[in-house]
């Protein structure tokens, strides 16, 4: 699966450098991150990834990245451990700069891929081990800086739509529960390289 992603990243990439002012860039930074209705609190982690920075027009640059990105919550429950879940994200930003083209705003979708319990996982294991669902789709919004020499600041609210709950069988009866879904809350920077 790696090597897919691999030759996907190479290949539009060669696509994109020939469509004009295209430049790689660096992402990296700091996650804090909760899963929505569980009894878990708000957990740090990293963040850190490849971008291309497609530069249509003077206001509008298109974004693809490539991410791993740290996520779960943190348990302050006696025996009940923390859940780490470990993502590689493929996004993409749609970035829309202010007349100063400075200031942005960043809004896209992201399809994260779970290391740990994926599919290959699911196979071998009929499902029983499985703690959090293989995938996960989320959308994306922020704002952010970018200043003249290709560094940008940014703060992103990265919310999940699928239920991690993997064992979950849906029959509750009357008392229904609520899906568990990632929040991430983001901060970091993007450095554009110069080749």
């Amino acid at each position: 699966m790696r090597r897919i992603i691999i030759i996907a990243i190479l290949f539009s990439s060669g696509f994109i450098f020939a469509q004009g002012n295209t430049k790689m860039a660096l992402r990296m930074g700091l996650n804090n991150a909760k899963i929505l209705n569980s009894t878990l609190h708000t957990k740090p982690g990293l963040y850190v990834g490849l971008a291309l920075a497609v530069q249509f027009t003077e206001n509008y640059t298109l974004q693809p990245e490539i991410t791993y990105s740290k996520q779960g919550g943190a348990s302050e429950t006696q025996g009940l451990e923390d859940i780490d879940i470990n993502y590689v994200s493929l996004g993409v930003g749609s970035k829309i700069f202010t007349q100063d083209q400075h200031f942005h705003f960043i809004l896209g979708p992201s399809l994260d891929f779970n290391f740990d319990d994926n599919f290959i996982s699911l196979v071998n294991a009929n499902g029983d081990n499985l703690e959090v669902t293989p995938i996960d789709f989320s959308l994306f919004g922020g704002i952010g800086y970018e200043f003249d020499f290709g560094l940008a600041l940014e703060l992103r609210y990265k919310q999940g739509l699928l239920d991690l709950d993997f064992n979950d069988d849906g029959d509750y009866g009357d008392d229904i529960e609520k899906n568990q879904l990632n929040r991430v809350i983001q901060i970091g920077a993007l450095y554009k390289l110069n080749f």
